[in-house]
């Protein structure tokens, strides 16, 4: 019985006790028969409160069903290594690694009589993962999309374009006179701009269109599953609902839209190249308008 084997680790537990991890072990009912001092604190209860009791005991529903599954493949002889969430409203949302592995028999090393298992906290670091990963995505003044995650999402729609003969549009946007605004209000108004943008993009673009920017007062925004004629709309909207906002100081600020949609043998180069084109135009053409450039 793994009972009789955990007694053999009686000499172990101070060891174990200083181990920063959650050390224990399950019998092959998944029932705690041990656990070390950082367990026992994290559920709250005794040793002896926690002999024989199972994860119902200490974890939320929807958790016990995973790590039910999870026991049963390591009873079945796997080694196992899981990230499991957990959100029992005492310490909020907390990410642990758990590693799993089976326990066998001194006298039948084929007969497996338990679970031995290591938990670590991993919830600081998964947040510094996930916040390293925003900011290489994130354009730090707007919030929106940077130029690196613009290329990646729009290399990934022209190759799901390619293959799913679907529709695929961009619009870029360029302040109108932006440089008089640095100049006669200054470079902190001018960000404070640039941001109160990146919010009226936000709000006037669709769930689908992923907005960025894509350099200085110049944004560009993609339009999966759009044509030329639906993405020209789009453009008007934002042209429309950035004429009639209100800026800082400024009071308004407008902007010249360029406009294209993807066309066989487009590159990525090709495509923002088209679109930059009809920015221009629409610049020549007096700004403040959507002009689209097409082969």
């Amino acid at each position: 019985m793994i009972e009789d084997h955990v007694n053999y680790l009686s000499g172990l537990r101070t060891a174990l006790d200083h181990v920063q991890s959650f050390v224990y072990i399950k019998n092959c009912k998944s029932e705690y028969v041990y656990a070390n001092i950082h367990t026992l604190n994290l559920f709250g209860c005794t040793a002896e409160d926690l002999y024989l009791a199972d994860d119902s005991n200490f974890f939320p529903s929807d958790i016990v069903q995973i790590l039910k599954a999870v026991d049963l493949r390591v009873l079945s002889g796997e080694s196992t290594q899981e990230e499991i969430v957990v959100n029992d409203g005492k310490l909020g949302k907390r990410i642990y690694l758990g590693v799993k592995t089976p326990v066998y028999s001194d006298n039948d090393p084929a007969n497996i009589i338990g679970i031995l298992g290591i938990s670590t906290d991993i919830t600081f670091q998964k947040s510094l993962e996930e916040k390293a990963i925003k900011l290489a995505k994130t354009d730090a003044l707007t919030g929106l999309a940077n130029r690196l995650e613009l290329d990646s999402v729009l290399s990934e729609e022209i190759e799901r374009v390619k293959r799913f003969q679907s529709s695929l549009s961009i619009i870029m946007l360029d302040l109108d006179h932006f440089k008089k605004v640095n100049d006669n209000y200054g470079h902190l108004l001018g960000d404070q701009c640039l941001i109160k943008t990146a919010e009226i993009l936000k709000t006037s673009s669709r769930s689908v269109d992923t907005v960025g920017r894509w350099g200085g007062e110049e944004f560009l925004i993609v339009c999966p599953e759009t044509d030329l004629d639906g993405a020209l709309k789009l453009a008007e909207k934002i042209r429309h609902f950035l004429e009639g906002n209100i800026f800082p100081e400024v009071k308004q600020i407008t902007g010249s839209l360029g406009v294209t949609a993807f066309i066989a043998g487009d590159t990525l180069e090709t495509l923002i190249s088209r679109a930059d084109k009809a920015l221009y135009k629409a610049k020549e053409f007096g700004r403040n308008r959507v002009e689209a450039f097409e082969l």
